[in-house]
């Protein structure tokens, strides 16, 4: 309010300066008169003019989104004062100078008023190319890394971070759909200003799961408006949520997950932004898919323990570099005894859950570097790097 108040004063103190000192006028005004207000014109408004474009370069275009374009404010303002200027000033002159020459500062009000229509048509321009760099960077940089990673983890970790540089969102979920039972089950969560949350143990049948069955993206610009079809409880949606973009993980014609994001903004995405994050969730859909793949090529899905040919693999890296280095590894086999009576007594399906806590035992007996492997049906061989027989 002061800046705006100063943009005001400032015109019109200048005004009766150069009136009453600075150029006297005479009566009738002559053609040195009539050029020196036309110069005064354009020096004032050139003056609000670049007052306003300093002020919309210094506000922060987060806080002020809403306001008015400082610039225009700034030059309106200074044209109550012009208009009482000139008036008095063209009241000695004839009618037909004084039409003349409000002609002419209508003239160059309206060169002025192109002026600031092109710096803000400017101004629109770049801001938009400067998105599009921002989405297409983004694009590259996800392209880059989750499709050369093979930790679903890290792909959703990526997914969050790139998705904030361009998306105003308060949350984003990543939910997959298990394909033998089609129930979705969160596999990351995380709102703004806090690390990843706890995934909860499933969805119900709301937002993510109309997603994933109906294989459809869906954009809700206020859930407060009324009318979403799809029930918004079961998915966790924050009560103070108002703008919604859901995106189905899509592999092969099958969707086998969501992304979905949220925003406290009623209207904060549009058809744009929805296509962005498109084209993010069909290269999350491939990176996590060929986690898969290589996960279903690697660990045995009965114990979450390593296969034998991987686990071959990595023991013949580890030989090498231990000869290399001098250094020593250890080998640990291990064998279940009495493993056929349980499943001879009880049957396969108790040995199954058997073999399955035993493999989580031994998951969460291992240090980092350690390797553990199903090396036959109730054997399990673990690789122990830089440790000795003591030590094994």
């Amino acid at each position: 309010r002061g800046t705006f108040a100063f943009a005001v004063l400032v015109p019109i103190a200048a005004a009766q300066f150069l009136y009453r000192s600075a150029v006297p006028l005479p009566t009738p005004l002559d053609a040195t008169a009539l050029l020196h207000l036309a110069l005064l014109f354009i020096v004032i408004q050139a003056f609000a003019t670049g007052l306003g474009v300093v002020l919309s370069a210094m506000r922060d275009p987060q806080s002020s989104a809403d306001l008015p374009d400082p610039s225009r404010i700034a030059g309106e303002m200074v044209n109550a004062p012009l208009a009482w200027l000139l008036a008095s000033m063209t009241i000695a002159a004839s009618p037909l100078t004084a039409f003349l020459f409000g002609g002419l500062v209508l003239g160059v009000q309206v060169g002025f008023r192109a002026l600031h229509r092109a710096r803000s048509n400017l101004a629109e321009t770049h801001d938009s190319l400067s998105a599009r760099v921002t989405e297409l960077a983004t694009l590259h940089a996800i392209g880059r890394e989750i499709l050369s990673s093979l930790d679903p983890e890290r792909v959703f970790v990526i997914v969050d971070r790139e998705c904030r540089k361009i998306l105003e969102l308060d949350s984003l979920i990543i939910a997959i759909a298990d394909r033998d039972t089609r129930q979705i089950q969160v596999a990351y969560s995380r709102r703004r200003g806090v690390e990843p949350d706890s995934p909860p143990p499933a969805l119900g049948n709301g937002l993510a799961a109309w997603v994933v069955r109906e294989k459809r993206a869906l954009r809700i610009d206020d859930l407060r408006e009324g009318g979403v079809a799809v029930p918004r409880a079961a998915d966790q949606l924050d009560s103070e949520t108002r703008s919604v973009l859901a995106v189905p993980l899509i592999v092969e014609d099958e969707a086998i997950g969501v992304i979905l994001v949220q925003s406290r903004i009623p209207d904060a995405y549009d058809d744009h932004l929805l296509s962005v994050l498109t084209t993010i969730a069909q290269q999350a859909a491939v990176a996590i898919e060929n986690a898969r793949h290589y996960e279903m090529a690697t660990v045995d899905s009965l114990t979450g323990l390593f296969l034998r040919p991987y686990f071959f693999r990595r023991l013949e890296e580890e030989y090498k570099r231990a000869k290399r280095y001098k250094g020593s590894f250890g080998l640990l086999m291990m064998d279940l005894d009495g493993f056929k009576a349980i499943n001879d007594r009880h049957g396969h399906l108790v040995g199954d859950r058997y073999l399955r806590s035993l493999g989580a035992i031994v998951q969460s007996r291992l240090r980092v570097p350690d390797l553990a492997c199903r090396y036959g049906g109730d054997e399990i061989c673990l690789q122990l790097p830089e440790t000795d027989l003591d030590g094994a």
